[in-house]
């Protein structure tokens, strides 16, 4: 056997305010790679795989931060995928990739790195995985299934564990007058310390009213509330826990709000912050450079990411 596949997987942004670890929404920064298989597969047990892992653009430019060989995420992605059929490979990967994503800055990084080795694993294997199976497959590196349902499915996604370890998920789409930015502080921000900020309980009144602005929130986002997104975005169970690990971020977040964003969240686990108009592209970087203009009165760099959504998801194909 001698094989490649190509793989394209959007990035995301997640939680998106107090949808915490169910919402996502899959946007246009895009990992892509091709992955080379020379060799055979044989039943699971005691193959050798030799892997060897080509990174550019977003994560290669400090050595070690993204794993060259059987430990990085497209790789283990890949593993998984063959696990799943039963199979283990003898031979040699070779795995080149290149990403617009970047890296533990809260845009589904990781999340794009597991969809992508899935769906490169299960093409060269010859096996269709369900994209509820994918989704939980990829979430299993996490533990939650947020940003990995969007980089799966594209679009404005809920996702969460259901009966017998089953992935629920709804996919709908974003309005079209909803336009997104990241802006993406010079600071990393791993997912293990954001999660370690979280309390271990909530007043139950503020989970209630976080349960009730979720709700309204996913459909506010498909039919282009605009008026109401300042509102449905605030969020009670992790962005002020988490606000202290990226500094200036309250005072980001209301200068967005002063230059007249429409809503604005930390985006995952964060340190990025993402920001929504509807007043189109000139006003959306407005916004975006005063918020800029502010981290750098804090003595932070950043950029800027205009965003828009991907309504394709993750796929695949030979070469």
């Amino acid at each position: 056997m001698n094989e490649s596949v190509r793989v394209v997987v959007p990035g995301s942004t997640s939680n998106l305010g107090p949808g915490f670890d169910l919402l996502g929404l899959a946007v246009d920064i895009y990992l892509r790679a091709t992955v080379e298989a020379e060799g055979e597969f044989v039943m699971a047990g005691t193959a050798s795989t030799r892997w060897e892992v080509a990174w550019e653009g977003e994560g290669s430019s400090r050595p070690g931060q993204v794993p060259q060989g059987e430990e990085n995420l497209l790789a283990r992605g890949i593993q998984a995928a063959w696990a799943e059929a039963g199979l283990t490979f003898q031979g040699g990967v070779v795995i080149t990739a290149r990403s617009e994503i970047p890296v533990s800055r809260g845009l589904g990084s990781s999340a794009a790195a597991m969809v992508a080795g899935l769906l490169a694993g299960a093409h060269l294997a010859d096996s269709e995985i369900a994209p509820e199976r994918l989704i939980s497959l990829a979430a299993a590196e996490e533990g939650h299934p947020d940003n990995a349902a969007p980089s799966v499915m594209g679009g404005l996604t809920a996702a969460a564990a259901g009966a017998d370890e089953q992935i629920l998920v709804r996919r709908e789409r974003i309005h079209e007058d909803l336009l997104l930015a990241a802006v993406v502080p010079d600071a990393e921000l791993s997912t293990r310390m954001a999660r370690e900020a979280l309390p271990p309980h909530i007043p139950h009144r503020e989970a209630v009213r976080n349960q009730q602005r979720t709700f309204f929130l996913y459909e506010a986002l498909m039919e282009g509330w605009g008026g109401q997104l300042r509102e449905l975005t605030r969020d009670a169970l992790h962005q002020s826990y988490r606000a202290p690990l990226v500094p200036g971020f309250e005072a980001v977040a209301d200068r967005a709000l002063e230059a007249g964003a429409l809503a604005v969240w930390l985006s995952g686990a964060g340190p990025s912050i993402v920001v929504v108009s509807d007043e189109g592209i000139d006003r959306l970087e407005e916004i975006a450079a005063a918020m800029q203009e502010c981290w750098r009165e804090e003595g932070m760099a950043s950029r800027v990411l205009l965003l828009g959504p991907d309504e394709v998801g993750g796929k695949a194909h030979a070469l």
